[in-house]
Parts: structure tokens; sequence; C-alpha cells
């Protein structure tokens, strides 16, 4: 139910009667007022409930992958701050793309319209079938290991290009460490985590010597 109409003395005790049968804060409501009431006349309002930022997403994430030709059932789990939308289907390979690209694009596609219009951000996250959770278990793992090869290389390791979930995926996984630190360059979409060696110090670059040029003088007169 997202709307009811009701009626009361006056416009206020109408309003809290409707917010009550629909079990929403009056911040959550579109409220109109049908009947000022009188002595004799009742006052009469209709209450509906807003949209909240995770149903416009799965409303219009339905709608996108409908038209992508694909058939998912999409989950909604949401609180004040997140909306987190898991997609349930037989075609997840489609929406994850190599590694997660497409997943990412249809996120980031989705967040702007559930935050369209609205004064607070709220983050939506996608997810099928436990992708996410899988691949930060890969990218912690990774940021392991190649913690191990720049100690044994003792020369800085760059990463490839990441979007920012990913990159702090990695900065988180080594913050604690006691021999190497990450640190972001370049920019985006070619973003990227280099992880240094605390003990790493560039080898300085020798000066260039300067190249000594010898002239021979000859000469093919003969003597008189």
């Amino acid at each position: 139910m997202r709307q009811v109409e009701e009626s009361g003395k006056n416009v206020d005790v109408a309003v809290e009667k409707a917010l009550a049968r629909l079990g929403i804060a009056r911040e959550q409501a579109k409220i109109e007022v049908l009947s000022e009431g009188g002595i004799i006349k009742q006052a009469k309002v209709r209450v509906t409930k807003k949209q909240t930022e995770g149903e416009a997403a799965v409303k219009f994430l339905e709608e996108l992958l409908n038209k992508m030709g694909l058939t998912f059932v999409v989950e909604l789990e949401e609180d004040e701050a997140e909306a987190k939308l898991e997609l349930i289907g037989t075609e997840s390979g489609c929406v994850i793309g190599h590694r997660g690209e497409v997943l990412d694009s249809l996120q980031y596609l989705t967040s702007l319209v559930a935050n369209k219009g609205k004064d607070k951000y709220k983050r939506v996250v996608l997810d099928t079938e436990g992708y996410r959770n899988k691949r930060i278990d890969k990218l912690q793992t990774l940021a392991k290991n190649l913690e191990s090869k720049a100690m044994r290389t003792n020369r800085p390791v760059k990463l490839e290009p990441m979007n920012s979930f990913e990159r702090r995926i990695i900065h988180s996984a080594l913050q604690d460490s006691e021999n190497v630190t990450t640190s972001s360059e370049g920019t985006s979409p070619n973003r990227f985590v280099v992880i240094t060696p605390k003990n790493y110090t560039p080898s300085a670059k020798k000066p260039e010597r300067k190249k000594m040029h010898t002239f021979v003088y000859r000469s093919d007169k003969k003597r008189r």
C-alpha cells in the first residue's frame, strides 16, 4: 500500500492517521489536502509514500535489463546509507563482463538515477552471484602476493588500471603493512596503484659524461 486517504477533525489529525496506516514518517510522504474541513465537516487528505532511492534503482534497473533482453529478478536491501541490489538470473556473465566492467557501468548508471534530485547521496551497490565478495578476496590475495614481490625485488610494483572501488581494496589490504606503502597514480580511467617497499631508495641517476671530440689536422701539401 503506497497511498491512502484519511479524514479527521483537522488536517494534522488526518495526516497522522494516514501516516500510521502507511507506517512511514512525514518526510517520507507526499501530502495532498483534499478538504480543509470545518465546524461540521471533517478534513480529508491523501498521503502517498515517496519512492525511496532503492525503489527508484530497482525500477530503472528492471527496465534497463528488459531492454537488454535479459531476465533478472532484482532484490532490494536498503537502509539510510546504502541500497544493495542483488540480480538473480541465469545470465550473470552478461551483467558482470570482463573483470566486472559491465556490472560497474550498470551500478554507476543506476546510482545516477536513484540519487537524481536528492540532497543526500545514497550509495547504490549492484551484485550477482556474490561476485563483489569474490572479487574482493581475489584483490586482497593479489595485494599480498605483490607485497612479497616488491620486498623480494626491492622495487616498486605497478598494478593495472582499476576503478576507485578496487583501488581502495588494495590500499586497505596493505594499509597496516610494515614492509610496503601504497599510492595511486595516473588519471581515470587509467589510474593505478603502486606498491613500494618502505626501504626503497631510487638509485641516483649518474650524470652523463661529456663526449670528448678529437680533431686531427692533416695536410696534403708537400714541402718545398
